[in-house]
């Protein structure tokens, strides 16, 4: 059984469709190629893009890597770092993804089991070949949905034209599309759903309405300002910027959030925190062109996985993976340890101590940290006791390696005592299924979903 939900264009809310209908099916979310700076590791050490992990947690299942063959996270320069089945193959060119990468990964490709598939953010002419997500999907037999974001105008003519993009031996298998974002009343449009179905044999089965909750942004398109708490806090968009979905805990505090590049926006911030990034280099040399550096001084300043390393006094690419060559360069020196980067990635469902408090999380990183005055330690990862100092605190900025913590009880107390900012969020998981569950019911009342159900249980995987 399995169905693809596939879409004309990126934010068309495909990513939400799917993860409802593994909710609603209990099924297994999967996706061939997803390019994503958002990421979660799997228990036995895996890496697969974020969203899967959250559609996972939806359906009630462990992420795995068998639900994101390939998961590329650009890094710059015409180079993306390449990631097959969980496990991270090196960084390529595009080109040379393509060529070398993409054959082998169509030969191993398989589908079984009780599938919802998740599709790229387009069909287009020029990629028919190289499409994994949803070309080579079609390919199969498995019976596509297409979502179609009514919002910025052009659904349905842009759902007409990805179906004539289409081969004609795939173009039966589009069965049917759903208008996600539409605002006002639902009989505007039966005309162009009618006009439609009439060119593609395509079915309309139904909509989703504009709704002001979504799920967690998969990238920097979807990173928006949030809240209207009297605390302001700003998180630094630099380039690159990577994991910042882990900041959506701090919708359940009395914060007001802004995603920012101009420093002088940070005049006004209570807080001030640098995020992730899969590029530390490029986002220092961002931060540093800008003079960021001159604004953080004396700020609270909470920091993550790169954003901490951005912070340190030097910075060592001793394998050329992280920057691309070897390479050395002064931190913004706010905190007095250094980072080495080395072959291996840490993957990892994470426990740490510090600050009296256990903190759950979870670890993506090449950059291993030396120096003084750690405040934590990192006791355990992916159910192996480990032993490694982490973590900085000196009254004004907090750093962390760890990912999510905000979504573990002791993270959240840490943070309430260390930035003065209390976070209602539950645990990662009880906060997706939560979520999904709300979204489930409102698209239960306006979704033909028995149709897709047939449509899934009626197609092959």
């Amino acid at each position: 059984m399995a169905v693809l939900i596939a879409s004309t264009t990126s934010d068309s809310g495909k990513s939400t469709l799917t993860s409802v209908l593994a909710r609603e099916f209990g099924a297994y979310p999967f996706k061939a190629q997803n390019m994503s700076l958002n990421s979660y590791p799997t228990k036995d050490g895996g890496e697969i893009a974020f969203i899967q992990a959250f559609q996972a947690m939806a359906a009630g299942r462990e992420p795995e890597r068998g639900m994101n063959a390939v998961l590329l996270k650009p890094s710059g320069d015409d180079r993306v770092e390449v990631v097959v089945y969980g496990t991270p193959l090196g960084t390529f060119s595009y080109g040379e993804y393509y060529e070398k990468v993409v054959p082998k990964v169509k030969e191993s490709l398989r589908l079984s089991g009780e599938m919802v598939i998740e599709g790229a953010g387009g069909i287009e002419p020029n990629f028919i070949e190289r499409d994994l997500a949803t070309v080579e999907i079609l390919r199969r037999g498995v019976p596509a949905v297409l979502v179609l974001n009514i919002d910025p105008g052009g659904a349905f003519t842009s759902a007409y034209g990805a179906y004539l993009s289409l081969p004609p031996s795939l173009r039966g298998n589009l069965k049917g599309f759903v208008i996600n974002k539409l605002r006002g009343d639902p009989k505007f449009v039966e005309s162009g759903a009618e006009w439609l179905e009439e060119r593609t044999g395509m079915r309309y089965l139904g909509y989703i309405p504009y709704l002001d909750e979504a799920i967690m942004p998969e990238d920097s398109l979807n990173a928006t300002d949030f809240g209207d708490g009297e605390v302001e806090v700003a998180v630094v968009a630099y380039p690159y910027m990577s994991n910042f979905n882990e900041f959506w805990a701090l919708r359940k505090s009395e914060v007001s959030v802004s995603f920012v590049r101009n420093p002088k926006r940070l005049r006004k911030a209570d807080l001030v925190i640098l995020p992730g990034a899969k590029n530390t280099l490029k986002a220092l040399k961002w931060l540093k062109e800008r003079k960021f550096q001159d604004y953080l001084k004396g700020k609270r300043v909470f920091a993550v996985c790169g954003g901490y390393q951005i912070l340190t006094k030097k910075l060592k690419d001793e394998a050329g993976l992280e920057f691309g060559s070897l390479t050395e360069v002064e931190g913004l020196g706010l905190i007095d340890q250094e980072v080495s980067y080395g072959k291996e990635k840490t993957l990892a469902l994470s426990r740490a101590v510090f600050g009296g408090s256990k903190v759950e999380g979870y670890e993506i990183r090449r950059g291993n940290l030396k120096g003084r005055d750690f405040y934590m330690e990192i006791v355990e990862r992916n159910g192996q006791r480990v032993s490694v100092p982490d973590g900085y605190y000196d009254g004004n900025v907090f750093a962390t390696s760890l990912h999510g913590s905000l979504f573990s009880d002791g993270g959240r107390k840490a943070f309430r005592e260390m930035t003065g900012v209390e976070v209602k969020a539950k645990g990662l998981e009880q906060e997706v299924r939560e979520l999904v569950d709300r979204l489930l019911n409102t698209v239960r009342k306006t979704v033909h979903l028995e149709e897709i159900r047939r449509l899934w249980e009626e197609g092959s995987s």
